[in-house]
């Protein structure tokens, strides 16, 4: 009778046993590396499945709460597999080899690397079927698809140079997301064509295309160290004054591929509009 009864218990300890694994892996727990995602399952009232981000991942703000897992660059592994994920985002470059180990311990990885307006169309598509918010992720596709086709067309389509970051120099071509809102704020990219779509460029060229604009994205880089570069003071742009950085357009606006796009379009564009 004590053998049968110890059966028993032994047969209702592997059932509980079951449905409480069971109900771990089916829990949906995000961890997201790439702060656009983040905004966009944020956007899809989606947060509070969020367990782990980069410290990149800054807005909205009370993604500040989760906890961090490192940075874009330098992610802490351990911390991904404490928190027991359902499924990470990442990024492209150098996320790629995170991706490939998370994989080989089966845990269900997905990459989200948008390198046009089109692909962030999809990749908002992707994300709202993946977090079974496929209704919200339409809505919003197609609010922005009206907001893109409303923006309006400027009398002027000024020269615009936008440098990225400064050691090496880089800029965008017009294949690359941010020389897609430039081109849709109805700028003229200076470099509309690179090696790469963000690519080192020689300062030369920059003062042979004479830009009318020049915007910066990145911390520590000012009018005044544009102003004093050898062979820049001839440049339209700052003959006029014409130079925008991070305090003027918030660069996150700019450089991510997340539906704040449209913002950054109209950023742009006060600053296209603007006459110092």
């Amino acid at each position: 009778m004590l053998k049968k009864k110890l059966v028993i218990v032994i047969v209702i300890a592997i059932i509980f046993g079951c449905n409480s694994k069971q109900t771990v892996h089916s829990e949906k727990r995000y961890v997201v590396t790439s702060p656009e995602v983040a905004e966009i399952i944020c956007l899809f009232e989606g947060a509070e499945n969020i367990v782990g981000i980069t410290s990149e991942c800054d807005y909205p703000v009370y993604l500040q709460q989760k906890q961090i897992i490192g940075n874009f660059g330098k992610i802490d592994f351990e911390k991904i597999l404490n928190l027991n994920p359902s499924l990470v985002f990442t990024a492209g470059l150098e996320q790629d080899a995170l991706a490939e180990e998370l994989k080989k311990l089966d845990i269900s990885t997905e990459k989200i690397h948008s390198h046009s307006i089109s692909e962030m169309l999809d990749s908002i598509v992707r994300i709202g079927n993946l977090i079974e918010k496929e209704t919200r992720a339409e809505f919003v596709v197609d609010s922005l698809k009206t907001e893109i086709a409303s923006i309006p067309k400027l009398k002027k389509n000024p020269k615009v140079y936008i440098e990225i970051y400064g050691d090496p120099i880089m800029s965008v071509s017009d294949s690359s997301f941010v020389g897609q809102l430039i081109n849709l704020a109805g700028g003229k990219n200076i470099f509309p064509t690179l090696p790469r779509d963000y690519s080192r460029i020689n300062p030369e060229k920059v003062i042979e295309a004479n830009p009318e604009i020049i915007i910066l994205t990145y911390p520590g880089m000012t009018a005044e160290n544009i102003k004093n570069r050898k062979g820049w003071q001839v440049l339209d742009a700052v003959k006029s004054n014409r130079i925008y950085d991070i305090n003027q357009i918030d660069p996150n606006l700019i450089l991510r591929a997340s539906p704040r796009m449209i913002n950054g379009v109209k950023e742009i564009q006060k600053v296209f509009n603007e006459e110092k």
